[in-house]
């Protein structure tokens, strides 16, 4: 979770033409939307299926209360619509299994005073499976040795192998 990772992606609606998708990376300044109902569309990266934990604008200064998070799968069907509780800006209620590939997500955002959403930036934390790695180990034996005048005897044994598989790794989207 320490190694963020962005999507090059994001599609942006109802920002200015000079918006550029990094200015939605938490830690940036955020995107000044010019529509009242903007959204994010993100569209997951084929060969990966993410079961998402949290999504949230984590910019505290901004005027954005509340958000929607829309998943659908490839073929439009929609599979996840969340709305954030309350006064906040965060959807943590995901159910935990991984989606289809080429799902895509769209946020849309609500705000505290009815203008455009401003200083937005958007984090979406999800666990993915990553691509099946492998793992070589290599070692060699050293033959038992006896030594000193009170003789120990020492051995040592490896073995050399092959594991291949794959694991969870959490990653920040965007």
């Amino acid at each position: 979770m320490n190694n963020p990772q962005y999507t090059n992606n994001p599609i942006i609606n109802g920002a200015p033409s000079t918006t550029f998708p990094s200015d939605i990376n938490p830690g940036s300044d955020g995107v000044d939307f010019i529509e009242v109902n903007p959204s994010v569309i993100i569209p997951f990266a084929p060969g990966t299926t993410p079961i998402i934990v949290k999504v949230s604008v984590p910019n505290t200064n901004t005027n954005v209360d509340k958000i929607t998070v829309t998943i659908t799968e490839p073929t439009g069907t929609t599979i996840v619509n969340q709305v954030s509780p309350g006064d906040t800006n965060k959807v943590d209620t995901f159910p935990i299994t991984p989606l289809p590939e080429n799902s895509i997500m769209t946020v849309t955002f609500g705000t505290n005073n009815g203008q455009p959403p401003e200083n937005v930036t958007l984090s979406v934390i999800a666990c993915y499976t990553p691509a099946t790695a492998t793992t070589i180990v290599t070692s060699s034996t050293v033959p038992p040795s006896v030594s000193g005048s009170t003789p120990t005897l020492t051995i040592s044994s490896s073995s050399t192998g092959v594991t291949q598989g794959t694991g969870n790794a959490y990653m920040i989207i965007v």
